[in-house]
């Protein structure tokens, strides 16, 4: 198998894209079940996919998930996430009495490895005519999505494991209409 030329991300210093609603939508569609849940984890919970591909059947509760710190960049601490519960209900479907929520076929109690899923997703966007997108835009989205919706930046630095809040705010994108807005808040104060 041929591996798929990559568009570079020049434009964004190296970021992933964001996808919009429309990209989201059609990328959901596009890709299995399993990987479109996948998609659907990683936006809603800010993980790496290297921590959403390591959850365990075990680490899914009523309404949250479980990071374990052996999953987590840099192996800092433990964290609990709350998911919708139709999400939970989701991943809970694809358990197949595996160790792993989204368990390998080819490597049984192995997780699906995140070349395998990478592969998955930069085949469809190819496909849909995706630029500049990669399975950690998932984690871009989540933080600015959140920062552009008033959350503090310590919530959102600590939903997401990093140890600095200049580490969550490398991923929060600033465009001219974000400035306006922010300083036309004070227009009617002064």
């Amino acid at each position: 198998m041929r591996p798929l030329e990559l568009p570079m991300k020049s434009a964004r210093n190296g970021q992933s894209k964001i996808l919009n609603q429309q990209e989201y939508e059609l990328l959901l569609a596009a890709v299995p079940p399993k990987y479109a849940t996948l998609l659907r984890l990683c936006c809603l919970s800010g993980f790496r996919i290297s921590e959403a591909l390591s959850l365990r059947t075990e680490d899914l509760h009523e309404n949250s998930v479980l990071v374990r710190r052996c999953s987590t960049k840099g192996k800092r601490s433990t964290r609990e996430i709350p998911l919708p519960a139709e999400l939970v209900d989701e991943l809970r479907s694809l358990e197949d009495s595996g160790v792993f929520i989204f368990e390998s076929k080819h490597k049984p109690n192995h997780p699906i490895t995140r070349q395998s899923a990478d592969y998955i997703f930069r085949t469809a966007c190819k496909e849909l005519g995706i630029e500049g997108w990669s399975l950690h835009g998932t984690r871009r989205f989540f933080i600015h999505t959140l920062a552009h919706k008033n959350i503090p930046l310590k919530v959102i630095q600590k939903a997401v494991g990093h140890s600095s809040l200049r580490s969550t705010a490398a991923y929060i994108d600033v465009e001219e209409h974000h400035i306006k807005d922010a300083v036309s808040l004070l227009w009617s104060a002064c």
